[in-house]
């Protein structure tokens, strides 16, 4: 399907509550959105806006048997790509970088001596933390598990780390991709975590909640699968982002058709606390974000140079955004203590 033709009307379904907390009573958030993000899925939606949570979701959407067809060429179902000389030495700056600060090794790394670091020091401002890479570093090791896990390069990371890690992924190409580096990864959708209840030390859900229908069903089982003493690390677009406020429907958060309900995150706080949960919120790095946005904003297909400096300029003069105006809604989560 191409990509400025229609979504089949048979493979659409109306949504008359919100995926998140069944209100019925919404507005219209965004008309005639487009895949901007990757101008491949066909289609021209609509986003309503929560009156009960604030969440932003899609009606009319693809039904669970299409949405597939969104993803013929998604950025996590290939393999790992090989790349130059440059990318390799990128690849082996920021893992001595994590490797300094978080006192640990990831592999490969540039082996710096102790007495050169000052050079990683000096990285801080241009190396973003990946989401997760603390809670690793710093948690008793145990069973972990990916939930959409891609081709598997946090995989990597935690089994690095001394996690037994294995994954959980819908894409048969992004599983053979992962199997390919020697990964533990089951075929199949988030309804495999049911067979793993009351067993992992760790579940992540990396930017996963909003590709689902049912987005409650699988918070309940992301949870339920937990160790009494188990951590969530979870990951979402955040509805109420400052750069959502700024971008509107050129915000990278949206990703129509793909990105079916994006919860807003004060309300998804509240909503595993009410689970007997503590949730603690790690701010995100809006850079990239702001990126895609300008892209999109223009209707881009790659990015170029103009849109960093837009994006650094535009970020350098919005106020710092407040934890419930993160752009990407990120939290540690442990059971409360009885």
């Amino acid at each position: 399907m191409a990509f400025d033709t229609a979504w089949p009307e048979e493979d659409l379904e109306a949504v008359s509550e919100c995926p998140c907390c069944g209100c019925s009573e919404r507005s219209l958030a965004y008309s005639e959105v487009q895949d901007w993000a990757f101008h491949t899925a066909p289609g021209r939606w609509q986003y309503w806006s929560c009156g009960g949570c604030s969440a932003l979701y899609l009606s009319l959407r693809p039904t669970p048997a299409s949405i597939g067809n969104a993803y013929a060429r998604y950025y996590t179902h290939g393999g790992v790509q090989p790349g130059g000389q440059l990318q390799h030495f990128k690849q082996r700056l920021r893992n001595e970088y994590w490797s300094y600060r978080l006192k640990t090794s990831l592999a490969p790394r540039l082996g710096l001596p102790r007495w050169a670091a000052w050079v990683t020091a000096a990285m801080e401002p241009w190396i973003a933390e990946p989401f997760g890479l603390r809670q690793w570093v710093q948690l008793p090791k145990g069973l972990l598990i990916d939930v959409g896990c891609g081709n598997g390069d946090k995989l990597m990371l935690a089994s690095q780390l001394g996690w037994q890690a294995q994954g959980i992924e819908l894409d048969a190409s992004a599983v053979q991709a992962a199997q390919a580096q020697g990964l533990r990864v089951e075929q199949g959708g988030y309804e495999l975590l049911a067979h793993y209840k009351g067993q992992v030390d760790c579940v992540v859900c990396s930017h996963v909640l909003e590709h689902v229908h049912q987005p409650l069903d699988m918070l309940e089982l992301l949870l339920a699968s937990l160790k009494p003493q188990g951590v969530l690390l979870l990951s979402v677009p955040n509805a109420a982002s400052f750069l959502r406020n700024h971008y509107g429907e050129n915000w990278r958060g949206l990703e129509a058709p793909r990105h079916l309900a994006i919860p807003d995150g004060a309300w998804l706080m509240a909503h595993l606390r009410a689970q007997g949960f503590e949730c603690e919120q790690v701010p995100s790095y809006p850079l990239e974000t702001a990126m895609e946005s300008e892209r999109m904003w223009r209707r881009g297909v790659s990015l170029l140079a103009s849109d960093l400096q837009a994006a650094k300029a535009l970020l350098h003069r919005l106020p710092k955004p407040s934890m419930a105006e993160q752009d990407v809604t990120q939290l540690v989560c442990m059971r409360a203590p009885a």
